[in-house]
């Protein structure tokens, strides 16, 4: 299994989707509100998550060989930031998994 992290992006879905139609397994980790029915329509299993939220990230990395992330705090806007996504949110990622 593969968890891609900001498939949800131009990159990430690009990447989610040539894993999905090597066969492999990908699990996708998607926000509320964010659009990733068609990664799910195509055989990703999705699981609600945010990198500044720690205790999701380890349900999300359960099971998991390998992570794939490309989310980043410029694609995300709002309140998000440098910090507090790319650096404390990819960190928290890496301790989860």
């Amino acid at each position: 299994m593969i968890l891609v992290v900001g498939a949800t992006g131009q990159l990430g879905g690009l990447i989610a989707r040539m894993l999905l139609d090597q066969g492999k397994p990908v699990r996708i980790l998607v926000r509320p509100g964010s659009a990733y029915e068609p990664l799910v329509a195509a055989g990703a299993r999705a699981v609600t998550g945010d990198l500044k939220a720690p205790e999701s990230l380890v349900a999300a990395c359960q099971g998991v060989d390998a992570v794939v992330t490309t989310a980043n705090s410029v694609s995300r806007g709002g309140e998000d930031t440098v910090a507090s996504v790319d650096d404390a949110g990819n960190a928290n990622l890496i301790e989860a998994a």
